[in-house]
C-alpha cells in the first residue's frame, strides 16, 4: 500500500494498493464515535464520491474504509460512494459493507480484509 498525496486531482483516494497483480484505491474515513441518532455521515466529499463512482464504472477496484472509534472497521465498495455521500440510516450503512469487524483487528482479520480488497477470497 502506498499513501498518495495529490494536490492536482481532487477526490483521488488516499491509498493505492497492489497485491498479487490486483491493484486499486482506498479512501480512508474516520469517525470518533457511532452517531447518536440513527443516521451516519462518514464525511465523504462530493468530489471523492464522483471519483470513486467514475473509477468503478471503468472497472477499477476502489473502496472506502471506515474506522469508527477503536472498535469497528468497515469496507464499502466504491460503487456505493453516492449512497455514502449523504446521511444514511445505520441499518442501510451496515448493508453496504463488503467487510465489517466489530472489536480489535487480529492478524487473521487483516489478512481477510486484504483478501476482500484484492478479491482473493
Amino acid at each position: 500500500m502506498y499513501r498518495v498525496e495529490n494536490r492536482v486531482s481532487e477526490g483521488m483516494p488516499d491509498i493505492h494498493y497492489i497485491r498479487n497483480g490486483s491493484s486499486g484505491w482506498v479512501e480512508l474515513k474516520y469517525l470518533a464515535d457511532w452517531p447518536k441518532r440513527n443516521n451516519i455521515k462518514i464525511g465523504l466529499r462530493l468530489n471523492q464520491s464522483f471519483w470513486l463512482d467514475e473509477y468503478k464504472k471503468l472497472d477499477g477496484r476502489c473502496w472506502i474504509m471506515i474506522r469508527i472509534g477503536t472498535d469497528f472497521i468497515g469496507l464499502v465498495d466504491g460503487a456505493e460512494a453516492k449512497k455514502l455521500y449523504e446521511k444514511l440510516p445505520v441499518p442501510d450503512f451496515l448493508k453496504c459493507l463488503a467487510y465489517k469487524k466489530f472489536g480489535k483487528m487480529t492478524k487473521a482479520d487483516w489478512a481477510e480484509l486484504a483478501d476482500v480488497i484484492t478479491d482473493q477470497s
